[in-house]
């Protein structure tokens, strides 16, 4: 059990030096330093729970909050911090899909 284990620790020491992960980090360091992108961000998140909460309890969505929240998505899409941010998310979630199908296909689990 502990070889499996120390190969576990390999895997999460490479997981956390690959170029993936650090252009993640650098991205969001980045993205917390521009500080006009990250209260969009937070404006955004905030307004996205807004709606969420509000259809969870099956209340009405009124549309200046779909529409805000579409301002706010495109106002997020047009800064840099922010693309270099969604880029480096995606190919770090890239990294760990091809990593779970790599476990799972020893484990005889094909990923779906």
């Amino acid at each position: 059990m502990q070889e499996i284990i120390d190969l576990a620790e390999r895997l999460g020491r490479a997981l956390a030096e690959s170029p993936q992960a650090t252009a993640l980090r650098e991205a969001q360091q980045q993205l917390q330093q521009d500080d006009d992108t990250s209260d969009l961000v937070n404006q955004y998140r905030r307004k996205a729970e807004k709606i969420m909460q509000l259809e969870k309890q099956g209340k009405p969505v009124e549309p200046e909050d779909k529409r805000k929240l579409d301002e706010l998505h495109s106002a997020l899409a047009s800064k840099p911090a922010f693309k270099s941010f969604t880029a480096a998310q995606y190919d770090y979630a890239d990294l760990m899909r091809r990593v779970d199908q790599a476990l799972n296909k020893h484990l005889g689990q094909e990923a779906e």
